[in-house]
């Protein structure tokens, strides 16, 4: 958690973390003695980015457990559940709470204690009164909502929240998410103007006015002044830009995520591929069974290791925002760096170059494991990016993107469908297909339906129909394709791309910008910033040109361009009742700007990265903070719709 509070932010997103820490000490307080720890496993990851478990043993925690099915063993009386407001993590506690009564006649010598995260529903506490624990039970909150990931990151990690708002329609995410936003309003201001796009932005920024104006009618004494840092806020819908999630990320760490999967900055891979100095005994456990099995040893759970990927790792953050095609070259230019800084030590002939030598060497080793772990990840991904299947994938996406050949796609996706490739990577394709062609033809809507039931199985039709529902897989209308327009107007295609020295966002998918993050250029820049333009100068210029409105331009000269995207577009002004005088420093330039964009619905690591390309080109006089409901890619988002079926043959469509 070092990592935090190192790239001098001008928003000082440690003290998020560092409330939401005293507030879990709380928590931890408020049950007296030693106490068993019982997780909600999705909110585990979350809190490690909280806490260590050093401190969790300071205020008495003595063991941890995964909230699960089974009865819970454990010798501890004292009981804390920490989890989301989930009904079948209620069952569960039901049935710990009836496995003590069964094993002890009386379940009085436990003390159960109920922390929900962010806070309690009447449904959850509902299931405990119809299974006879409520009375058991101690019920309190947990208030952690935006998680710090980095000084330019922060998480509400809530699963599945593309899902609920626009399948089941379902908004609790949004008051969720207004929830932390009037938290940081609390903590650094008003945000002067609220832009965004989409029906359930609009929903969620209605909200935020409406919890401001609450505040002030509960509480006529706390006024809250306009930011001095935060210029604005920029909310975008998911719904808006589902075209960007669908393609295959391509910069190091999207890659490392389509590839591994990231969970809350970590990734767990084989333990060959980073494996210590010693290779030996890890490839005699991994690559023969038969001996491993025999071993008395347990070697199989060493076979995972989990990774930071974070800006403590410095090669990470040299290379996690680049395409991968230029990070082979990198890391053999800092492999000979290295190898070069250690021959030194055969120059190092007095006293006192030998222990500057010495001195060097901690950080040198640290280096050189950094290197090894980032070697071999990047070996894994090569591997999965060489293959022919993956290059069609990316040819195609690029294609449909670009509006070239549209139809000619249609036999890739047919053979891939007749190779039987797993299904998200057929639904990737015919999603990305639909929504840049405004739908496919009667004739080949039909035919991929009835290809894709036949071949995977008809448990996929309710799949098929939440993709129908949501606008993502659908036959197309009368009316002239929309996207072309959009495409055309905020240039989201450029041809020529230098990956190796970036000039536009559209490095991060090698040709295509990032519709979401265009949209942010226009609020921020009026627009793309031209090819070629000297770094930091289209940021000077909007400085200048700004002026009064604090540099940001809103959506004026693009209106017809999203009147072509889903959803309501608005900028709302918000100003303190005594008319708030915004920070000198920050009109004349001296502060650099911050802007807070809040992805409802998530966002992927590549917009990140592009985001981040924008703060580079702005040469410290804007600084972007990104908020998201969780981090997606095409996989999660796609895999978050379709329909579960357990091995009963029972449909399980999504969680409780």
């Amino acid at each position: 958690m070092s990592h935090l509070g190192n790239t001098h932010s001008s928003l000082n997103v440690t003290s998020l973390r560092d409330l939401a820490r005293k507030e879990l000490t709380k928590v931890l307080d408020s049950v007296r003695g030693k106490k068993c720890l019982v997780l909600d496993p999705n909110i585990s990851g979350p809190l490690s980015l909280i806490a260590e478990f050093s401190l969790l043993k300071e205020h008495g925690v003595e063991k941890m457990h995964y909230l699960q099915s089974g009865p819970l063993e454990t010798e501890l009386k004292s009981l804390i559940y920490i989890c989301r407001p989930q009904l079948h993590y209620m069952k569960y506690i039901a049935e710990h709470i009836g496995h003590h009564q069964k094993d002890n006649l009386s379940s009085s010598e436990y003390e159960y204690n109920l922390f929900f995260v962010p806070r309690r529903t009447m449904i959850c506490e509902r299931v405990l009164e119809e299974a006879g624990v409520f009375g058991e039970i101690t019920i309190g909150e947990y208030h952690l909502d935006l998680i710090p990931f980095e000084d330019d990151l922060l998480s509400l990690e809530l699963d599945n929240t593309f899902k609920e708002l626009y399948l089941d329609g379902d908004y609790t995410s949004i008051y969720y998410a207004a929830r932390a936003l009037m938290k940081l309003q609390t903590k650094f201001g008003l945000f002067p103007r609220v832009i965004g796009k989409g029906d359930c932005a609009k929903h969620l920024a209605d909200m935020l006015l409406r919890m401001r104006k609450e505040v002030a009618v509960d509480d006529p004494s706390s006024t809250l002044s306009v930011s001095q840092n935060i210029d604005s806020l920029i909310i975008l819908d998911r719904s808006v830009d589902l075209i960007t999630p669908l393609c295959t990320q391509l910069t190091y760490e999207g890659l490392i995520d389509e590839v591994f999967g990231i969970r809350t900055s970590h990734v767990e891979v084989d333990s060959t591929i980073v494996g210590p100095t010693s290779q030996k005994p890890v490839s005699a456990t991994t690559t023969t069974p038969n001996t491993a099995s025999t071993t008395t040893q347990p070697s199989p759970p060493a076979r995972k290791k989990k990774i930071a990927l974070n800006s403590s790792d410095k090669l990470f953050v040299q290379l996690r925002d680049m395409n991968f095609a230029v990070v082979g070259g990198v890391l053999n230019r800092i492999a000979r760096r290295i190898n070069e800084d250690y021959e030194e030590r055969h120059q190092a002939k007095t006293v006192v170059q030998i222990r500057e030598f010495i001195n060097k060497l901690g950080g040198l080793q640290s280096e050189h494991q950094s290197l090894r772990t980032h070697t071999g990840i990047a070996e894994e991904i090569m591997a999965y990016t060489v293959t022919p299947e993956f290059n069609k994938a990316l040819e195609v996406q690029q294609n449909l993107a670009a509006g070239i050949d549209i139809n000619l796609q249609n036999d890739h996706i047919e053979e891939m469908i007749n190779r039987q490739v797993p299904i998200l990577q057929v639904l990737r394709l015919l999603c990305l297909l639909s929504l840049v062609n405004g739908g496919l033809k009667q004739k080949s809507f039909e035919f991929f339906k009835k290809e894709i039931l036949q071949t995977y199985g008809f448990e996929h039709l309710q799949t098929l129909l939440n993709l129908e529902r949501l606008n993502m897989f659908i036959k197309q209308g009368s009316a002239s394709n929309k996207f072309n327009y959009v495409r055309k107007h905020l240039q989201l295609i450029v041809d020529e791309v230098d990956e190796q020295n970036p000039q536009d966002i559209s490095y991060v998918y090698s040709g295509y910008a990032p519709l979401s993050v265009r949209l942010i250029q226009c609020v921020t820049k009026g627009g793309p910033t031209p090819i070629g333009y000297p770094v930091g100068a289209n940021a000077a210029a909007n400085s200048i040109a700004g002026g009064g409105a604090r540099g940001i331009v809103g959506w004026k000269g693009h209106e017809d361009a999203l009147k072509m995207l889903p959803g309501k577009t608005f900028d709302e002004v918000q100003r303190h009742d005594d008319g708030a005088i915004r920070s000198k420093k920050l009109i004349q330039g001296q502060q650099p700007r911050v802007t807070l964009i809040f992805f409802l619905g998530g966002c992927t690591y590549t917009e990140i990265s592009a985001i981040r390309f924008m703060a580079q080109q702005d040469e410290g006089q804007r600084e972007y903070v990104i908020a998201t409901t969780q981090i997606i890619n095409g996989n999660s988002l796609l895999n978050s719709v379709m329909q579960k079926i357990d091995h009963l043959g029972h449909s399980a469509g999504g969680n409780s």
